[in-house]
């Protein structure tokens, strides 16, 4: 069996935690298969064919793309027996900042110009999620997004979504969905990884506490202010390690503090995947840390300003938003992280044995 992923490759470790798990989930649903998994750079598409996995400039490719013929190489879409949208945003929708998810890079060139031609393939749309304004109540959705999120659950046989507010959205269409935690919560599971102990307290700090804005008005310089006095006094309490995703949150950090004690592995999702399963627990922007921590079942907090952070809800972890935090609620929350955050490594594993029944429900369709 072939099963191809629209993920991304090389460019983000939380992307990387998602199709883990995804991967770790289906090997799980088809045991008695022998399974071959081809992973797309959903923002280069042209990254389906063979020999083209180095192209990634998407406005180039996407013109070399058009020009080749499609039969003239090897194609993961083309051959796929599966083919699996993994988890990230897929429903936005904004006015300012952000576009709308019918403009998306990855939807036309393989979904409408190559699966819909595979007529053995099946599509799965699975760990989908939402990236709108923190406080969103999914009525901004406008026509041509509604009518693409519609599309797109017609041609998949399994929809599943991370947050709630996604399941809102298509509710909002009158489609039905099942909220299953994101499937980062497997990826060590893919791997084989165990809790290694509590050597450190992992923070992770973003300017503004996340990727955009969308027209909110965020106050960067009280986040950094309130979380620059929380972190110094953290250090004279605690062994802190300072989790950068990429190369600016390093020179952010280093802004910071120019002595802080840092993991960077860029693009190595294992050896994050190998970091955070030493940690006591973390205070972070980064959602996907913060799940890849719960999966060994040690607690963090999010702070962020979109809706990705409210993904916390769905496996027990509190979040907020960052104008919201300053520096006596962070240290109440490190208190109750340190603490172990209400019994969380038992609330947890709950949360996850439930998580998998879901995934093998939702997949028994196929």
């Amino acid at each position: 069996m072939k099963i191809s992923i629209i993920t991304t490759v090389n460019h983000n470790v939380g992307d990387d935690f998602v199709r883990e798990g995804i991967k770790y989930l289906l090997r799980q649903y088809f045991k008695n298969e022998k399974i071959e998994f081809q992973n797309i750079h959903k923002h280069s598409p042209i990254t389906t064919r063979y020999g083209f996995e180095w192209f990634r400039n998407l406005r180039l490719s996407n013109i070399v793309d058009k020009i080749i013929p499609k039969n003239w190489t090897k194609d993961r879409v083309f051959e796929a027996d599966i083919l699996v949208q993994s988890g990230a945003p897929v429903y936005w929708c904004h006015e300012v900042g952000g576009g709308h998810c019918y403009q998306n890079e990855w939807y036309n060139p393989l979904i409408k110009e190559r699966f819909l031609k595979n007529k053995n393939a099946i599509l799965l749309n699975l760990a989908a999620g939402t990236c709108q304004r923190y406080h969103s109540d999914g009525s901004e959705f406008c026509e041509k997004c509604n009518t693409y999120i519609k599309e797109f659950y017609d041609l998949a046989k399994v929809t599943t979504v991370r947050d709630t507010l996604a399941k809102v959205v298509l509710s909002k269409i009158g489609i039905d969905v099942p909220v299953i935690p994101c499937s980062s919560i497997f990826a060590i599971d893919e791997h084989g990884l165990k809790n290694e102990g509590e050597e450190y307290v992992v923070v992770n700090y973003m300017k503004g506490g996340a990727h955009y804005t969308f027209g909110q008005k965020i106050d960067i310089e009280k986040w950094e202010r309130e979380f620059k006095k929380f972190y110094f006094e953290l250090k004279e309490k605690e062994r802190v390690i300072v989790s950068c995703h990429n190369q600016k949150e390093v020179d952010e950090t280093l802004e910071l503090d120019p002595k802080a004690e840092i993991f960077f592995a860029k693009d190595d999702y294992l050896e994050y995947m190998k970091f955070y399963s030493k940690a006591k627990f973390g205070i972070m922007n980064r959602v996907h840390g913060a799940f890849m921590m719960a999966s060994y079942g040690k607690p963090s907090i999010i702070i962020g300003n979109d809706s990705r952070a409210r993904m916390a809800e769905e496996i027990g972890l509190k979040h907020y938003f960052v104008n919201d935090v300053d520096y006596e609620l962070l240290n109440r929350e490190y208190e109750f992280l340190k603490s172990g955050a209400n019994n969380f490594n038992n609330r947890f594993k709950v949360i996850k044995e439930k998580a998998y029944k879901d995934y093998m429900k939702a997949l028994s369709v196929l």
